[in-house]
């Protein structure tokens, strides 16, 4: 494990934070119940790098 693991394992925190709270950031907040297809987009892409930023970590990439 190195500090990508950490930094992955924030990430995810991260993305949970804002499935739960219903607003993820870019630029600019994006709310679900207002911008849904947006939201979903925009928290699929920081899934996706907080699963491979907590793989790399591990060494699996």
């Amino acid at each position: 494990m190195n500090i990508w693991f950490y930094i992955g394992i924030g990430l995810i925190l991260w993305v949970l934070y804002d499935l739960y709270y219903g607003v993820t950031w870019t630029h600019k907040p994006i709310y679900r119940k207002y911008e849904p297809t947006t939201y979903w987009v925009v928290t699929l892409i920081w899934i996706a790098v907080a699963v491979t930023t907590t793989l790399a970590g591990l060494g699996m990439f």
